[in-house]
């Protein structure tokens, strides 16, 4: 299906290669997942393989579809049989209307009126969007973008998708029927698949293959469960391999056939057995009493009358020092929530009290508060010395020729980054989070939470995510936002441990061991 020989490409100006001396081979109907740390070079990679998203820079090596140079093909054969959807979805979205945007591609090839809608119609169905089909694409959460997008792709029938981190936008829940949508494309239409991805729980169980790419390079293409062996013991992708897979290295055990899924571990005599003697440790969580720095109280929030309420009566108090992680599922309203804090949302009704003096917000694009031509500039342009932007830049990861680079040409995770490093530079004491882990890797998240506590000192943090580990990981008070209002306000440890749905791998794995 698709074959690359000794394919590298530079972006303009750039002495360093994205990706450089890159084969592999993707048999039709396979399901490939590639990983490694932001800034690796997979959303580079998979744009190089869709020529009408392919970036401007030198491109060597060759590409092969279905045995003939990519190249060959045509405008409209390109976009018909090869399918992407990029991590970024309010990008790829381009009509007002969710019936528009599914059949905006169809039309672009010509399609009949009667075949356009019976092909978006199926496509709703099968994707479950038929509810807002009739919905303005601006009212729709980032999950629910990303669907549309799938969804507009998989309706021009192609022959390989591209994903680029498909799940960052999504809760749990629907992460997995994402996922599974996914799996049931591969399995029952044969479309191959290539899926860039950081969280790798649900994709490597239905994964061929599993290719990891470090500095532009490929540095491993393996089965699945083949890959913790493979890997150093030091390197960062360890930390996104699926739970069971993790406990089992971990264990030193190797006479049973590595685990993949969370049943698979718990039906390992090794993962049981070292899950017994090392039980993990609960984490450390601040019991916050300091004064209040927001109120929410009984807020109301509606989009229209033909819309039901975005939130109903949601009311929360978050105090100094203290990181509150809001979850909940793609269109329950946590970001909506986060608006009218700012107050780019008015209420219909109850009351919001900000006694934050500098407060800050970062929204789901990192580009509504990203405008300079570097890096560096981001951070200097908001009156900060260059020597401590470049301090602050370093401790995010960006440093060397990352602090020239446009915020264009960052990588999903380097761009998120450099939106959280220029937010903190200004030392607010109050941080609106809106999914502030998406698109970086597991060592990246771990070290973000570290900063976050260290920066709520004196201040507090109010963060949607939908990242249940990382949540744990850091949060003090955690909330689930479900039909309009916040309900199970507790410390991580009894959130996570009472859930049985919305919760984290670990917790799902050790449930009936310990």
């Amino acid at each position: 299906m698709l074959k690359t020989e000794n394919l590298t490409f530079y972006y303009p100006k750039e002495e360093t290669p994205a990706i450089a001396g890159v084969n592999f081979l993707l048999p039709a109907g396979g399901f490939v997942t590639l990983c490694g740390v932001s800034g690796c070079g997979k959303s580079t990679l998979l744009k190089t393989l869709k020529p009408c998203v392919t970036p401007h820079g030198r491109l060597s090596g060759e590409i092969f579809f279905e045995g003939e140079p990519l190249s060959a093909l045509s405008p409209r054969k390109a976009a018909e049989l090869i399918g992407y959807v990029s991590q970024n979805p309010e990008a790829q979205t381009v009509t007002d209307k969710v019936w528009h945007e599914a059949a905006f591609g169809l039309e672009s090839i010509g399609l009949e009126g009667g075949e356009i809608r019976r092909r978006a119609a199926e496509c709703a169905e099968y994707f479950g969007i038929s509810a807002i089909f009739e919905r303005d694409t601006a009212s729709l959460s980032g999950g629910e973008k990303q669907l549309l997008a799938l969804a507009s792709a998989a309706a021009l029938h192609p022959r390989l998708l591209l994903l680029d981190e498909p799940t960052s936008q999504l809760d749990p829940i629907s992460a997995q029927n994402f996922i599974d949508a996914i799996r049931r494309l591969n399995r029952d239409f044969g479309i191959a698949v290539l899926a860039a991805e950081h969280r790798l729980e649900e994709l490597l169980p239905i994964s061929d293959r599993v290719i990891v790419m470090d500095n532009g390079k490929i540095t491993a293409d393996c089965e699945p469960r083949a890959l913790a062996e493979l890997l150093p013991a030091e390197h960062p992708i360890r930390g996104a391999l699926p739970i069971s897979a993790r406990i089992y290295a971990l264990s030193g055990a190797s006479d049973e056939i590595p685990p993949l899924t969370v049943r698979e571990g718990k039906n390992s005599l090794a993962v049981r057995r070292y899950l017994k003697e090392n039980p993990p440790a609960e984490m450390e969580h601040s019991a916050v009493d300091g004064k209040p720095i927001l109120t929410v109280k009984e807020l109301w929030v509606s989009y229209g009358r033909n819309i039901p309420d975005a939130l109903k009566s949601a009311s929360l108090t978050l105090r100094e020092g203290e990181i509150y992680a809001l979850l909940g599922g793609n269109g329950s309203g946590k970001t909506t929530l986060l608006k009218a804090v700012t107050g780019m949302i008015k209420p219909l009704g109850g009351k919001i009290r900000l006694y934050a003096k500098k407060p800050a917000y970062l929204p789901q694009n990192p580009f509504a508060i990203l405008g300079k031509d570097s890096a560096l500039e981001e951070l200097t342009s908001r009156n900060i010395p260059e020597a401590d932007a470049v301090k602050i830049l370093s401790i995010f990861e960006l440093s060397g020729e990352l602090l020239s680079h446009d915020p264009l040409d960052l990588s999903g995770g380097e761009r998120q980054r450099l939106a959280l490093a220029a937010l903190i530079s200004g030392k607010p004491d109050l941080l609106l989070l809106d999914e502030p882990t998406k698109g970086m890797d597991a060592a990246a998240k771990r070290d973000f939470s570290e900063l976050l506590k260290k920066v709520r000192n004196g201040a507090a943090v109010l963060l949607v995510t939908h990242d249940t580990e990382f949540a744990e990981l850091c949060a003090d008070r955690c909330g689930l936002l479900f039909n309009g209002e916040i309900s199970g306000e507790s410390a991580p440890d009894v959130f996570f441990g009472d859930n049985f749905f919305y919760t984290t791998p670990l917790r799902r794995l050790t449930r009936g061991i310990l």
